[in-house]
């Protein structure tokens, strides 16, 4: 009984539940300062048009700013929640050394694993948030914010035509066209190359328009020239409208050019099996994210209490090290965003990319907390 007493005083006490709030508190006041300066730059760029918006459909200017801001709060939130929590969580460390609390406990014989609950409970919390954040408030949020038609992500992820050049791939086939981002999608001026793994080129497509046809993976070609590049000389010919097998969805046309994690988990999974390896990396890439990111708000938090107490010689306050530890904590925050990049550039097994950065301070805080124990 004393046992299971000890631990219920360690996961429940008033001592874990204060830390707790204080972590919530900071982190929160540390989320709002970032969100109200993101707030002011991106208004700044698109209030006017906001106005412009308010007075051509009658309607007063907080029925619409008001849900623009929640559109974008919700991606704001979920890129900067990390960040928050690392300083948010280091911040709470120092002023609980401060009022001498954690003096305190650990006088009266308080041991790590007070700690350690603190950080697990805030961990599961902030991790439960971050991973709503990730798999459905965020995707949901910019897909309203387009439909709204306001922001950059408007401009980026609108339904239009794309005049530059996509090129989609796959090991025997490669499709160069200018892609109509919608649904159902379409292609133009698109020329079609084929046998890629022969010693050369089998056929040569010049079309005018492609759509999807009923069945997957069929598209109907309008206004087709085709050269016989196996026949040894350039002999081309024109041929009436066809259906032709390419290796292309029509999920990789709907979303072309949006980044995975701006998706719904669905379409993800269609995506990530696609013949396209930039297209199927990023997929990937965004799906082990989603299973992954919820440890991310706990290990920086880990991290933070353990860098924290490195700032202290006793009862005095190094600040110079104090300093140093956050810009390291900082470099681990940016270390989870440059591992994502690399994987969805190919660098880095998806897992990896996902998983790395996390399980690198997962270990580092353990080192550290094995050797205050």
């Amino acid at each position: 009984m004393t046992r299971l007493n000890a631990l219920q005083s360690a996961l429940f006490g008033i001592a874990t539940r204060r830390a707790v709030v204080d972590y919530l508190r900071m982190v929160a006041l540390i989320l709002f300062i970032l969100i109200a300066i993101a707030w002011t730059i991106d208004l700044a760029q698109y209030l006017p048009r906001i106005r412009e918006k308010a007075t051509a459909e009658g309607t007063p200017l907080w029925q619409i700013l008001l849900p623009y801001l929640t559109y974008r709060s919700a991606d704001m939130v979920a890129r900067m929640l990390a960040m928050a929590c690392f300083f948010g969580v280091f911040l709470a460390e120092i002023a609980r050394r401060i009022r001498l609390e954690t003096v305190i406990l650990t006088a009266a014989g308080a041991g790590p694993a007070r700690m350690l609950s603190a950080v697990l409970i805030f961990g599961l919390m902030m991790g439960a948030l971050n991973h709503m954040l990730e798999t459905r408030w965020r995707p949901a949020a910019v897909s309203a914010q387009v439909q709204l038609g306001l922001g950059a992500y408007a401009g980026r992820f609108r339904t239009v035509w794309i005049n530059e050049y996509a090129w989609f791939m796959s090991p025997d086939m490669a499709i160069r066209a200018q892609v109509l981002r919608a649904d159902p999608p379409a292609l133009r001026d698109v020329l079609i190359f084929t046998g890629l793994r022969e010693p050369r080129l089998t056929d040569i497509y010049a079309v005018d328009h492609v759509r999807p046809a009923e069945r997957p993976k069929d598209w109907y070609l309008e206004g087709v020239e085709q050269w016989d590049a196996g026949a040894g000389r350039a002999t081309s010919q024109g041929v009436d409208d066809l259906i032709l097998s390419l290796d292309l969805t029509p999920e990789e046309l709907i979303h072309y050019g949006v980044p995975g994690f701006y998706l719904p988990t669905a379409p993800l999974y269609q995506l990530a099996s696609v013949q396209d390896p930039v297209t199927s990396t990023g997929a990937q890439v965004a799906l082990w994210r989603r299973r992954t990111v919820w440890m991310l708000p706990g290990a920086l938090a880990l991290l933070a209490v353990c860098l924290s107490h490195l700032g202290y010689s006793g009862r005095q306050a190094q600040y110079a090290k104090l300093i140093a530890l956050a810009v390291l904590g900082y470099a681990a925050v940016v270390s989870i965003k440059v591992l994502w990049a690399v994987g969805e550039l190919g660098g880095l097994a998806p897992w990896l990319a996902a998983s790395g950065s996390g399980l690198a301070i997962l270990a580092l805080s353990a080192v550290l907390v094995w050797r205050k124990i």
